[in-house]
């Protein structure tokens, strides 16, 4: 009898766990024998909230522990890399998949959710190919001549009725709220050009409802464009044009009375690699220690003359943010979530491989900080550790501008004993709950009770995944003391946490 090497058994074993999980995705085999399979082999956590979405469906007759308040009516929108391979092809990024999207949709204390691929023309060549044609943003096709895709997996908004999927790398998709049908591209009267990238988070005046948004252009210089988008005609006025001398990751961003802020890490993009295709977009991304981090503070009404503030912040990585307000003395004060360790880069693009990993922490070193900087001397005044290992910061958008008082946040995201956290901004105060290590966390989302602004009276829905049951469900608990209110499960489904997505009542 020949004796199959250790490489050979490994690949072996992943092989038909990608046999599987595609089986599941097809319905060919129940998710119960897949977690069943999954419980026997070594799997951290991370890889677990992230594989392929087992199906795409509507789903109506869900389980509910807990009572589902009967006044909390509307919808939650997420969106996520849906997929851990793509014919074959093992993807590496957590960034890396076609997007997912769901929606739990809750009415009168009864819920019902819809899971679906977005069917963008790229994807939908891929499924007519029945191969892996386009690169992904850690992973080379085959071909790797035919360019990259516009992946709406970062996140997903509501626009005058519509859906609009985030990629950060290209124009929004639209998307129809009720079906999930990919309905084309928007470009805000054509006030955005295609050759920018838009973000992934833009800013709503609590207002006016008008959109801050920004994209950056995929040519020398690569200039960063700022617009301010009317709500009620959908035009988009440019309020800057700048450089930010050089290729940076920018996610995120703020919004005051006053003020649009950008920070720019320096994490910057080999452009050399990805011209030459030697590199993917994750592996041309470094985090460079030597330099700062810049603050740009850019004056809202801007009549032409106005110029970008720039204050420089310790060097460190930065993906998420909090609220940020003015103060009478002329202080900017924030929060932000940052770090300065190189792993959290090399983390994010192995991500996918990690098929059979022992160790399940995440624990990456990420700390919530409050923030003052002193904006007409352009110098940071006080930073405030808050708390550790939390990612994705989240509050009342109502207040977005004001002083808020709570921010809530995911502590051990996507790992075991995941816990969901509210901070008292005022007292410094945290509460957390967890449920342990078999079930994950995502993003927190605040959702409030009242018409009227009240930060405590409010409701907060967070999507888990849970490792026993290998199944998706939803948290609600009680904004204000975080006790549990209701777990609604995805009918033996699974899909990843993915990173953002948004409540409302009107779609």
């Amino acid at each position: 009898m020949t004796r199959l090497s250790d490489n050979s058994n490994k690949f072996s074993r992943r092989t038909f766990a990608g046999l599987l999980l595609g089986a599941g995705a097809l319905s060919l085999v129940e998710t119960s024998t897949i977690a069943r399979v999954f419980g026997q082999t070594k799997r951290s956590m991370l890889w677990l909230s992230a594989q392929t979405a087992s199906g795409e469906g509507l789903w109506t007759n869900l389980k509910i522990e807990g009572k589902l308040p009967k006044d909390l009516n509307g919808a939650l929108f997420r969106t996520a890399p849906g997929m851990s391979e793509n014919f074959g092809t093992l993807l590496n990024h957590l960034f890396d998949g076609d997007a997912y999207l769901s929606s739990w949709r809750l009415r009168e204390g009864k819920a019902e959710l819809r899971g679906r691929f977005l069917q963008t023309p790229q994807r939908m060549k891929e499924l007519e190919a029945k191969k892996m044609l386009f690169n992904e943003y850690g992973t080379f096709a085959e071909n790797r001549n035919n360019g990259g895709k516009n992946q709406p997996s970062v996140n997903v908004i509501e626009w005058n009725g519509k859906l609009l999927g985030l990629s950060e790398g290209d124009l929004p998709s639209i998307i129809n709220p009720a079906t999930f049908d990919f309905e084309g591209y928007e470009n805000f009267q054509k006030g955005i050009p295609n050759y920018l990238t838009f973000t992934a988070h833009p800013r709503f005046d609590p207002k006016t409802g008008d959109m801050f948004a920004w994209g950056i252009e995929r040519r020398p210089p690569g200039n960063l464009h700022l617009y301010q988008i009317e709500r009620k005609t959908n035009k988009a006025t440019l309020l800057y044009k700048f450089s930010l001398n050089g290729f940076f990751m920018t996610h995120d961003s703020m919004l005051t009375e006053n003020y649009f802020l950008l920070v720019v890490p320096p994490m910057q993009y080999d452009v050399q690699g990805l011209m030459t295709g030697a590199k993917t977009l994750g592996e041309a991304l470094s985090f460079n220690e030597n330099l700062p981090t810049r603050l740009v503070i850019l004056p809202r009404d801007n009549k032409g003359t106005a110029k970008p503030i720039e204050v420089e912040l310790p060097s460190e990585i930065a993906f998420h943010f909090g609220n940020a307000y003015e103060t009478t003395d002329g202080k900017i004060v924030f929060e932000m979530i940052s770090g300065n360790n190189k792993k959290l880069l090399e983390t994010l693009r192995n991500w996918k491989r990690d098929f059979y990993s022992v160790s399940s922490s995440n624990n990456l070193p990420q700390t919530l900080k409050q923030v003052t900087v002193d904006v007409a001397n352009r110098k940071v005044l006080s930073r405030v550790d808050l708390i550790e290992a939390v990612e994705f910061p989240r509050y009342d958008l109502r207040v977005t501008g004001q002083k808020s008082r709570y921010l809530y946040a995911t502590e051990k995201v996507y790992g075991e004993d995941a816990s969901i956290v509210r901070v008292d901004l005022q007292t410094r105060k945290l509460q957390k709950i967890s449920n342990g290590k078999t079930r994950a966390f995502g993003e927190p989302v605040f959702v409030p009770k009242t018409s009227t602004v009240n930060e405590e009276r409010g409701w907060i829905l967070a999507q888990g995944y849970d490792s026993d049951k290998n199944e998706t469900f939803l948290e609600i608990r009680d904004a204000q003391t975080l006790e549990f209110a209701a777990r609604i499960w995805a009918n033996g489904q699974h899909f990843p946490l993915g990173f953002h997505g948004n409540f409302y009542t009107s779609v």
